[in-house]
């Protein structure tokens, strides 16, 4: 069974512990329902149908063609994830009475794990980083089955249509998708075009009101970048979605639109363990207390089709029908 990080939080006693898990999902449309699965080792295989199994018609005496799907095992690798942070036993002892300074540290060191994860959870690269996991831009690559590229040749995003995202969309088959995650820019621009076109649409969802397209959860994340290389044919996933990391590597200005479908077979995150804290005590050298707080995670994508993207987009220009 998976649970999401809130719902484990519910089954933990350790009350520092159940803090942590609480911050660090707090307010974020893709930790609030993608769901983790609990795996024994440091690793989970899974089979990956990369294509379709044919069938056509035959008539009397044909030769019959071969047309099984492929499937290509791939293993999700649990990498490791945490930062140490020390307490002042001074400042603590003197200087409380104000603010609680554990929860303060402990407050800090949690927005940076959930920064380092969610923009892994979409812009890992294993083979740049052996440290961390390939994250879904890499793992949704198929122009075939789940993704939508607009930008040109040339490597200039293109203005985004509203068709090609009802297009994503389409590609999720045998799946009900569960959110549609942008830029908070790309949101922008698209809610200017469906205020002049007639108004957003909203729902009541989980006590809160969130905005919809085509009946789906739309979020927006501070994570998704919008200085993303565009790349139509997926050449090198190392210069595609990903933001450039030297002066003479020019961003192209792009972004993507995922759409995500959350389950164990569908996207989903894999961890051994959830986000624990360890106090590790007082330090030798200097007059502190230690807490770690650490999480074996890694995320993973069964069903290439049951999640989709549109790439290549300009995130700032007029959205069209």
């Amino acid at each position: 069974m998976a649970y999401t990080l809130a719902e484990a939080a519910k089954l933990s006693n350790d009350v520092l512990q159940a803090g942590v898990i609480e911050l660090f999902v707090r307010d974020d449309p893709i930790l609030e329902q993608l769901p983790f699965i609990d795996i024994v080792g440091n690793g989970l295989t899974y089979n990956v149908e990369t294509t379709e199994p044919t069938a056509k018609f035959y008539d009397v005496g044909d030769t019959w063609v071969e047309g099984t799907g492929t499937v290509t095992p791939t293993t999700a690798v649990l990498r490791i994830l945490g930062g140490d942070a020390d307490l002042d036993n001074f400042l603590k002892a003197t200087r409380s009475n104000v603010n609680d300074l554990k929860a303060e540290m402990i407050a800090a060191k949690v927005k940076a794990l959930r920064y380092q994860f969610l923009t892994k959870f979409l812009y890992g690269y294993n083979t740049g980083d052996p440290k961390e996991f390939d994250g879904m831009h890499k793992l949704i690559n198929s122009a075939t089955y789940n993704t939508v590229p607009v930008g040109t040749a040339d490597s200039t995003p293109t203005l985004l249509s509203l068709a090609k995202l009802e297009e994503a969309i389409d590609m999720i088959k045998g799946y009900k998708p569960d959110l549609i995650v942008m830029s908070k820019l790309m949101r922008r621009y698209i809610n200017k075009y469906l205020v002049a076109a007639g108004g957003i649409s909203y729902d009541d969802r989980a006590n809160k009101r969130v905005q919809t397209l085509y009946g789906i959860p739309v979020g927006a994340s501070d994570y998704v970048k919008d200085l993303e290389n565009v790349d139509q044919d997926f050449v090198d996933p190392a210069f595609h979605g990903y933001e450039p990391t030297t002066p003479d590597a020019a961003s192209d200005g792009g972004t993507t639109i995922f759409v995500f479908s959350f389950g164990p077979k569908q996207c989903c995150g894999c961890q051994n363990g959830t986000i624990t804290t360890v106090p590790l005590g007082d330090l030798e050298t200097k007059d502190a207390s230690r807490f770690r707080i650490k999480w074996y995670v890694s995320c993973m994508l069964q069903s290439i089709i049951s999640c989709s993207k549109v790439t290549g987009v300009d995130p700032d220009g007029a959205v069209a029908a």
